[in-house]
Protein backbone atom coordinates (compact mmCIF):
# COMPACT_ATOMS: atom_id res chain seq x y z
CA UNK A 1 0.00 0.00 0.00
CA UNK A 2 0.98 3.89 -0.62
CA UNK A 3 2.87 5.06 2.31
CA UNK A 4 1.30 8.47 1.62
CA UNK A 5 -2.48 6.39 1.58
CA UNK A 6 -1.13 4.51 5.29
CA UNK A 7 -0.57 8.22 6.29
CA UNK A 8 -3.77 9.13 5.62
CA UNK A 9 -5.51 6.37 7.06
CA UNK A 10 -3.74 6.33 10.56
CA UNK A 11 -4.35 9.88 10.95
CA UNK A 12 -7.73 9.53 10.23
CA UNK A 13 -7.73 6.10 12.65
CA UNK A 14 -6.06 8.96 15.60
CA UNK A 15 -9.00 11.81 14.74
CA UNK A 16 -11.78 9.60 15.10
CA UNK A 17 -10.65 8.03 18.15
CA UNK A 18 -9.52 11.50 19.73
CA UNK A 19 -12.88 12.57 19.36
CA UNK A 20 -14.81 10.30 20.95
CA UNK A 21 -16.80 9.25 18.45
CA UNK A 22 -20.14 7.89 18.81
CA UNK A 23 -22.04 5.96 15.25
CA UNK A 24 -18.88 6.82 13.72
CA UNK A 25 -19.81 4.14 10.96
CA UNK A 26 -22.45 6.71 9.44
CA UNK A 27 -20.19 9.56 9.64
CA UNK A 28 -17.62 7.54 7.26
CA UNK A 29 -20.27 6.64 5.04
CA UNK A 30 -20.49 10.01 3.62
CA UNK A 31 -21.83 12.27 6.21
CA UNK A 32 -19.04 15.23 5.72
CA UNK A 33 -19.41 19.33 7.00
CA UNK A 34 -19.02 20.75 3.63
CA UNK A 35 -17.04 19.22 0.28
CA UNK A 36 -13.78 18.45 -0.41
CA UNK A 37 -13.57 21.45 -2.87
CA UNK A 38 -15.42 24.74 -3.35
CA UNK A 39 -18.18 24.37 -5.80
CA UNK A 40 -16.65 27.10 -7.68
CA UNK A 41 -13.34 27.17 -7.89
CA UNK A 42 -12.73 30.25 -9.74
CA UNK A 43 -10.38 32.23 -8.43
CA UNK A 44 -10.70 35.48 -5.97
CA UNK A 45 -10.06 38.88 -8.13
CA UNK A 46 -8.85 41.67 -6.47
CA UNK A 47 -6.59 44.59 -6.30
CA UNK A 48 -3.41 43.35 -4.62
CA UNK A 49 -0.12 45.72 -3.41
CA UNK A 50 2.99 45.66 -2.09
CA UNK A 51 5.60 48.39 -0.36
CA UNK A 52 8.09 49.62 -3.63
CA UNK A 53 10.69 50.41 -3.48
CA UNK A 54 11.51 47.74 -1.16
CA UNK A 55 13.33 48.43 1.87
CA UNK A 56 16.39 46.35 1.16
CA UNK A 57 16.46 47.71 -2.73
CA UNK A 58 20.27 48.64 -3.45
CA UNK A 59 21.49 46.73 0.18
CA UNK A 60 22.32 43.64 -1.51
CA UNK A 61 19.53 41.55 0.51
CA UNK A 62 15.83 40.21 -1.45
CA UNK A 63 15.63 43.49 -3.39
CA UNK A 64 18.71 42.94 -4.97
CA UNK A 65 20.57 45.60 -6.98
CA UNK A 66 19.57 48.74 -7.91
CA UNK A 67 15.60 48.92 -8.49
CA UNK A 68 13.54 52.29 -10.42
CA UNK A 69 11.14 53.88 -7.32
CA UNK A 70 8.99 55.29 -10.00
CA UNK A 71 8.87 52.06 -12.34
CA UNK A 72 6.55 49.19 -10.69
CA UNK A 73 8.03 45.31 -11.23
CA UNK A 74 7.48 43.49 -13.83
CA UNK A 75 4.03 40.92 -13.71
CA UNK A 76 6.23 37.60 -13.59
CA UNK A 77 8.04 39.54 -10.52
CA UNK A 78 5.21 40.92 -8.86
CA UNK A 79 3.51 37.46 -9.01
CA UNK A 80 7.06 35.98 -6.75
CA UNK A 81 6.42 39.25 -4.51
CA UNK A 82 2.46 38.65 -3.95
CA UNK A 83 2.32 35.51 -3.79
CA UNK A 84 5.18 35.82 -0.65
CA UNK A 85 3.61 38.30 0.92
CA UNK A 86 -0.05 37.34 0.79
CA UNK A 87 0.13 33.16 1.27
CA UNK A 88 -1.46 32.83 -1.75
CA UNK A 89 -1.26 31.74 -5.47
CA UNK A 90 -1.82 34.75 -7.91
CA UNK A 91 -2.15 35.42 -11.54
CA UNK A 92 -1.27 39.29 -11.97
CA UNK A 93 -4.00 40.79 -14.84
CA UNK A 94 -2.48 43.98 -15.52
CA UNK A 95 0.40 46.13 -14.93
CA UNK A 96 1.80 47.76 -11.96
CA UNK A 97 0.28 51.11 -10.66
CA UNK A 98 1.74 53.14 -8.35
CA UNK A 99 -0.29 54.39 -5.39
CA UNK A 100 0.87 55.98 -2.14
CA UNK A 101 4.22 54.40 -2.25
CA UNK A 102 2.76 51.05 -3.46
CA UNK A 103 2.49 49.13 -6.47
CA UNK A 104 -1.04 47.96 -7.36
CA UNK A 105 -1.63 44.95 -9.57
CA UNK A 106 -5.31 43.86 -10.66
CA UNK A 107 -5.07 39.87 -9.62
CA UNK A 108 -7.16 36.47 -9.32
CA UNK A 109 -5.36 34.30 -6.77
CA UNK A 110 -6.30 31.26 -4.59
CA UNK A 111 -5.04 31.15 -1.12
CA UNK A 112 -2.67 28.24 -0.36
CA UNK A 113 -3.90 26.31 2.92
CA UNK A 114 -0.36 24.58 4.57
CA UNK A 115 -0.04 24.54 7.76
CA UNK A 116 -0.53 27.47 10.62
CA UNK A 117 0.40 30.85 9.50
CA UNK A 118 0.62 33.46 11.38
CA UNK A 119 -2.28 35.77 10.57
CA UNK A 120 -3.01 39.68 11.34
CA UNK A 121 -6.33 40.11 9.64
CA UNK A 122 -6.55 37.21 6.77
CA UNK A 123 -2.55 38.60 5.47
CA UNK A 124 0.02 35.91 6.67
CA UNK A 125 3.01 37.79 7.61
CA UNK A 126 6.80 36.00 7.91
CA UNK A 127 10.13 37.65 8.37
CA UNK A 128 12.37 38.06 5.36
CA UNK A 129 14.74 35.65 3.95
CA UNK A 130 18.65 36.81 4.84
CA UNK A 131 21.30 35.12 2.08
CA UNK A 132 25.01 35.52 3.10
CA UNK A 133 25.37 36.89 6.35
CA UNK A 134 25.48 33.46 8.71
CA UNK A 135 22.80 31.43 9.49
CA UNK A 136 22.39 32.55 13.19
CA UNK A 137 22.07 28.60 13.88
CA UNK A 138 19.01 28.68 12.01
CA UNK A 139 20.50 26.31 9.69
CA UNK A 140 22.15 24.05 12.16
CA UNK A 141 20.12 21.32 13.07
CA UNK A 142 20.42 18.77 9.84
CA UNK A 143 22.37 15.60 10.35
CA UNK A 144 23.32 15.27 6.59
CA UNK A 145 22.44 17.67 3.81
CA UNK A 146 21.67 16.74 0.41
CA UNK A 147 23.22 15.79 -2.47
CA UNK A 148 23.48 18.59 -4.68
CA UNK A 149 26.70 17.64 -6.98
CA UNK A 150 24.20 16.50 -10.27
CA UNK A 151 21.21 19.00 -9.70
CA UNK A 152 21.40 21.54 -12.77
CA UNK A 153 21.93 25.31 -11.22
CA UNK A 154 18.12 25.73 -11.99
CA UNK A 155 16.32 23.17 -10.14
CA UNK A 156 18.71 24.07 -7.32
CA UNK A 157 17.93 27.90 -7.37
CA UNK A 158 14.43 26.54 -7.98
CA UNK A 159 14.31 23.92 -4.68
CA UNK A 160 16.49 26.70 -2.57
CA UNK A 161 13.36 28.93 -3.19
CA UNK A 162 10.68 26.74 -2.62
CA UNK A 163 13.09 25.74 1.02
CA UNK A 164 12.85 28.85 1.87
CA UNK A 165 9.86 29.60 1.34
CA UNK A 166 8.93 26.49 3.94
CA UNK A 167 11.57 27.50 6.25
CA UNK A 168 10.08 31.33 6.41
CA UNK A 169 6.78 29.62 7.23
CA UNK A 170 7.54 26.91 9.54
CA UNK A 171 9.17 30.14 11.38
CA UNK A 172 6.08 32.13 11.77
CA UNK A 173 4.55 29.27 12.96
CA UNK A 174 6.66 29.61 16.23
CA UNK A 175 4.94 33.19 16.56
CA UNK A 176 1.84 31.90 15.45
CA UNK A 177 1.72 28.72 18.33
CA UNK A 178 3.15 31.16 20.72
CA UNK A 179 0.44 33.25 20.27
CA UNK A 180 -2.38 30.34 20.36
CA UNK A 181 -0.33 29.53 23.79
CA UNK A 182 -1.25 32.52 25.21
CA UNK A 183 -4.82 32.80 24.15
CA UNK A 184 -5.49 29.34 25.34
CA UNK A 185 -4.27 31.17 28.79
CA UNK A 186 -6.82 33.91 27.80
CA UNK A 187 -10.04 31.63 27.99
CA UNK A 188 -8.66 29.30 30.90
CA UNK A 189 -8.06 26.10 28.86
CA UNK A 190 -6.64 23.07 30.39
CA UNK A 191 -3.24 22.92 31.23
CA UNK A 192 -2.01 20.54 28.85
CA UNK A 193 -3.38 22.17 25.85
CA UNK A 194 -1.43 24.89 26.89
CA UNK A 195 1.23 22.37 27.32
CA UNK A 196 1.11 20.84 24.11
CA UNK A 197 1.02 24.41 22.30
CA UNK A 198 4.41 25.50 23.50
CA UNK A 199 5.80 22.01 22.47
CA UNK A 200 4.24 23.18 18.82
CA UNK A 201 6.34 25.69 19.04
CA UNK A 202 9.19 24.11 19.93
CA UNK A 203 8.30 21.71 16.95
CA UNK A 204 8.56 24.42 14.78
CA UNK A 205 11.60 26.12 15.39
CA UNK A 206 13.26 22.52 14.40
CA UNK A 207 11.48 22.37 11.69
CA UNK A 208 12.30 25.92 10.41
CA UNK A 209 16.09 24.89 11.44
CA UNK A 210 15.53 22.02 8.86
CA UNK A 211 14.34 23.66 6.32
CA UNK A 212 16.49 26.59 6.25
CA UNK A 213 19.46 24.41 6.42
CA UNK A 214 17.97 22.15 2.95
CA UNK A 215 17.15 25.94 1.74
CA UNK A 216 21.23 26.93 2.40
CA UNK A 217 22.54 23.55 0.85
CA UNK A 218 20.92 24.14 -2.45
CA UNK A 219 21.51 27.62 -2.44
CA UNK A 220 25.27 27.36 -1.92
CA UNK A 221 25.12 29.79 0.57
CA UNK A 222 23.49 30.33 4.44
CA UNK A 223 20.26 31.42 4.19
CA UNK A 224 18.21 32.07 7.64
CA UNK A 225 15.31 34.89 9.17
CA UNK A 226 15.48 37.87 9.48
CA UNK A 227 13.57 39.92 12.02
CA UNK A 228 9.78 38.99 12.31
CA UNK A 229 7.38 41.88 11.16
CA UNK A 230 5.14 41.89 14.71
CA UNK A 231 4.71 45.51 14.00
CA UNK A 232 5.07 46.73 17.51
CA UNK A 233 2.26 44.31 18.62
CA UNK A 234 0.72 40.91 18.84
CA UNK A 235 -3.28 40.46 19.28
CA UNK A 236 -4.35 38.41 22.13
CA UNK A 237 -7.56 38.04 21.82
CA UNK A 238 -10.02 36.15 24.68
CA UNK A 239 -12.74 35.90 22.48
CA UNK A 240 -13.23 31.60 23.28
CA UNK A 241 -16.11 31.48 19.73
CA UNK A 242 -13.04 33.41 17.85
CA UNK A 243 -10.38 31.01 18.76
CA UNK A 244 -12.18 27.96 18.12
CA UNK A 245 -12.96 29.33 14.45
CA UNK A 246 -9.36 30.20 13.88
CA UNK A 247 -7.99 26.85 15.22
CA UNK A 248 -10.58 24.69 12.93
CA UNK A 249 -8.87 26.99 10.00
CA UNK A 250 -5.08 27.06 10.95
CA UNK A 251 -5.05 23.79 12.92
CA UNK A 252 -8.01 21.31 11.85
CA UNK A 253 -8.15 22.16 8.24
CA UNK A 254 -4.74 23.62 7.45
CA UNK A 255 -2.48 21.22 9.96
CA UNK A 256 -4.31 18.43 8.81
CA UNK A 257 -3.45 19.28 5.04
CA UNK A 258 0.53 19.92 6.27
CA UNK A 259 0.69 16.91 7.73
CA UNK A 260 -0.83 14.94 4.55
CA UNK A 261 1.44 17.03 2.24
CA UNK A 262 4.83 16.14 4.30
CA UNK A 263 4.27 12.51 3.67
CA UNK A 264 3.42 12.56 0.03
CA UNK A 265 6.44 14.91 -0.82
CA UNK A 266 8.45 12.01 1.61
CA UNK A 267 6.88 9.26 0.04
CA UNK A 268 8.57 10.95 -3.42
CA UNK A 269 11.94 12.30 -2.48
CA UNK A 270 14.70 10.52 -3.02
CA UNK A 271 16.96 11.81 -1.04
CA UNK A 272 17.59 10.19 2.16
CA UNK A 273 18.33 13.79 4.08
CA UNK A 274 14.94 15.39 2.45
CA UNK A 275 13.10 12.44 3.36
CA UNK A 276 14.58 12.25 6.69
CA UNK A 277 13.78 15.80 7.25
CA UNK A 278 10.02 15.35 5.85
CA UNK A 279 9.38 12.45 7.45
CA UNK A 280 9.65 14.22 11.19
CA UNK A 281 7.51 17.33 9.79
CA UNK A 282 4.74 15.30 8.21
CA UNK A 283 4.29 13.50 12.26
CA UNK A 284 5.19 16.50 13.97
CA UNK A 285 2.19 18.27 12.05
CA UNK A 286 0.06 15.11 12.82
CA UNK A 287 0.05 15.94 16.34
CA UNK A 288 -0.32 19.53 15.90
CA UNK A 289 -3.62 19.14 14.08
CA UNK A 290 -4.94 16.63 16.74
CA UNK A 291 -3.94 19.14 19.29
CA UNK A 292 -5.96 21.44 17.07
CA UNK A 293 -9.35 18.70 16.72
CA UNK A 294 -8.92 18.81 20.70
CA UNK A 295 -9.16 22.38 21.51
CA UNK A 296 -11.54 22.80 18.69
CA UNK A 297 -13.95 19.85 20.83
CA UNK A 298 -13.05 21.19 24.52
CA UNK A 299 -13.83 24.87 23.38
CA UNK A 300 -17.42 23.60 21.87
CA UNK A 301 -18.44 21.61 24.60
CA UNK A 302 -17.10 24.59 27.46
CA UNK A 303 -18.68 27.49 25.24
CA UNK A 304 -21.71 25.80 23.91
CA UNK A 305 -24.25 27.08 20.57
CA UNK A 306 -22.48 30.46 20.20
CA UNK A 307 -18.56 28.42 19.62
CA UNK A 308 -20.20 25.73 17.75
CA UNK A 309 -21.97 28.19 15.32
CA UNK A 310 -17.80 29.97 14.60
CA UNK A 311 -16.77 26.64 14.29
CA UNK A 312 -19.19 25.21 12.14
CA UNK A 313 -19.09 28.11 9.64
CA UNK A 314 -15.28 27.67 8.93
CA UNK A 315 -15.97 23.76 8.17
CA UNK A 316 -19.59 24.64 6.06
CA UNK A 317 -16.99 26.43 3.50
CA UNK A 318 -14.36 23.32 4.00
CA UNK A 319 -11.72 23.52 0.53
CA UNK A 320 -12.21 27.27 -0.26
CA UNK A 321 -8.89 27.86 0.98
CA UNK A 322 -7.52 24.61 -0.84
CA UNK A 323 -3.92 24.46 -2.75
CA UNK A 324 -5.57 24.41 -6.15
CA UNK A 325 -3.91 23.96 -9.50
CA UNK A 326 -3.03 28.05 -10.94
CA UNK A 327 -2.65 26.56 -13.86
CA UNK A 328 1.41 27.57 -13.89
CA UNK A 329 4.19 25.36 -15.12
CA UNK A 330 5.13 22.06 -13.04
CA UNK A 331 8.58 21.00 -13.54
CA UNK A 332 8.26 17.15 -12.74
CA UNK A 333 11.67 17.18 -11.56
CA UNK A 334 10.82 18.94 -8.37
CA UNK A 335 9.11 16.26 -6.68
CA UNK A 336 11.92 13.73 -6.79
CA UNK A 337 13.68 16.29 -4.30
CA UNK A 338 10.61 16.33 -1.61
CA UNK A 339 8.51 19.11 -3.83
CA UNK A 340 4.93 19.13 -4.60
CA UNK A 341 3.46 21.50 -6.95
CA UNK A 342 0.59 22.08 -9.37
CA UNK A 343 -1.47 19.53 -9.80
CA UNK A 344 0.46 16.96 -7.49
CA UNK A 345 -0.20 19.51 -4.47
CA UNK A 346 -3.50 20.22 -5.03
CA UNK A 347 -4.46 16.41 -5.39
CA UNK A 348 -2.64 16.13 -2.54
CA UNK A 349 -4.81 18.47 -0.91
CA UNK A 350 -8.41 16.80 -2.15
CA UNK A 351 -6.66 13.71 -0.95
CA UNK A 352 -6.25 15.51 2.87
CA UNK A 353 -9.41 17.08 2.82
CA UNK A 354 -12.08 14.03 1.43
CA UNK A 355 -10.21 11.59 3.62
CA UNK A 356 -8.96 12.87 6.95
CA UNK A 357 -10.56 16.71 7.55
CA UNK A 358 -14.05 15.96 5.77
CA UNK A 359 -14.33 12.88 7.74
CA UNK A 360 -13.05 13.97 11.50
CA UNK A 361 -15.33 17.59 10.76
CA UNK A 362 -18.37 15.18 10.76
CA UNK A 363 -17.47 13.25 13.57
CA UNK A 364 -16.54 16.69 15.42
CA UNK A 365 -20.11 17.73 15.05
CA UNK A 366 -21.99 14.21 15.90
CA UNK A 367 -19.79 13.69 19.21
CA UNK A 368 -19.84 16.99 20.62
CA UNK A 369 -24.02 17.86 22.03
CA UNK A 370 -24.35 21.62 21.58
CA UNK A 371 -25.86 21.84 25.02
CA UNK A 372 -23.01 20.28 26.86
CA UNK A 373 -20.79 21.62 29.46
CA UNK A 374 -18.61 19.57 31.06
CA UNK A 375 -16.53 20.91 33.65
CA UNK A 376 -12.86 21.59 33.74
CA UNK A 377 -11.93 18.51 35.27
CA UNK A 378 -13.48 16.36 32.25
CA UNK A 379 -11.02 18.32 30.08
CA UNK A 380 -10.83 16.26 26.43
CA UNK A 381 -9.97 12.44 27.98
CA UNK A 382 -10.73 10.17 24.66
CA UNK A 383 -12.53 6.84 25.41
CA UNK A 384 -11.29 3.76 23.38
CA UNK A 385 -10.13 4.01 20.22
CA UNK A 386 -13.12 1.43 19.04
CA UNK A 387 -14.89 3.70 17.02
CA UNK A 388 -12.08 4.36 14.48
CA UNK A 389 -11.89 0.53 13.44
CA UNK A 390 -15.06 2.11 11.03
CA UNK A 391 -12.61 2.98 8.39
CA UNK A 392 -11.43 -0.39 7.89
CA UNK A 393 -14.51 -1.90 6.77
Amino acid sequence: MNPAHVFRRSLAHRLFALLALPAAGAVVSGCFIGTSCPDNDEPIAAERCFTWPPEDAGAGGGGGGSVDPLVCPSRDEAVTRLNDQFFASHTVKSDGTLKNGQCCYATEFIPYCEGRPYLVGEVARTAPAIRGRGDGGWGAQASSGPDVSAIEPDLRAALAAEWTRDALFEHASVASFGRFALELLAVGAPAELVEEAHRAALDEVRHARLCFALASAYAGEPVAPGAFPFGGAAEVVADLASIAARTAKEGCINETIAAVIAAEQCARAEDPAVAEVLAGIAADEARHAELAWRTVAWAIRVGGERVRAAVEEVFVGLGQGAVLDAGGAEDPRLAAHGRLAGAALSEATARALEEVVGPAAGVLFQSVAPGFHPGPEQGLSAPAPGPAQALDS
